[in-house]
């Protein structure tokens, strides 16, 4: 069998999460792979389980990430699909939770990423100065993720 994990990333932490949780799998004896979510719907044939995760910008999930799971609806419905979002809040927002709860999926959860301050636009610093929140900054947490991605051999990923 095969999982692969989907990614929607704008700037890296969302990719390296999901990057680390194809490796935690496949140290397991799982084949896991990483797909960007722009390619990946050519590969959906060839998995048997559908890990997608998707970055929280501004309060909003990254549009492409949404996408992917609407325009590709139909063959995830027959495969085992677990979620993920990673942003900067301490919680993931009860609005964007309810926006993933309409796509069939086994798990949801919601890790915290990183911003490098070297990767961000212009506006986007200045985004962050006016909230006064930091520009560089990791606030995730590697041995969660690493647990969620054991936890999905429970639901029978191998």
């Amino acid at each position: 069998m095969t999982t692969m994990v989907v990614v929607a990333s704008k700037h890296g932490s969302t990719a390296e999460i999901g990057e680390r949780i194809a490796s935690t799998l496949s140290a397991r004896g799982v084949k896991a792979h990483v797909k960007d979510v722009g390619e990946a719907g050519k590969w959906l044939y060839e998995t048997d389980n559908v890990v997608v995760g998707m970055p929280v910008y501004r309060q909003k999930l990254m549009g492409e990430g949404t996408l992917f799971l609407e325009a590709h609806r139909t063959e995830l419905s027959g495969k085992p699909l677990f979620l993920f979002a990673v942003g900067g809040g301490p919680r993931l927002d009860q609005k964007l939770m309810d926006q993933l709860h309409r796509f069939p999926h086994r798990e949801l959860t919601y890790f915290r990423g990183a911003m490098d301050e070297e990767k961000l636009s212009f506006f986007e610093k200045l985004q962050l100065k006016v909230v006064k929140a930091p520009s560089d900054v990791d606030l995730r947490d590697w041995p969660a993720i690493e647990d969620w991605a054991h936890g999905l051999l429970a639901y029978g990923v191998n």
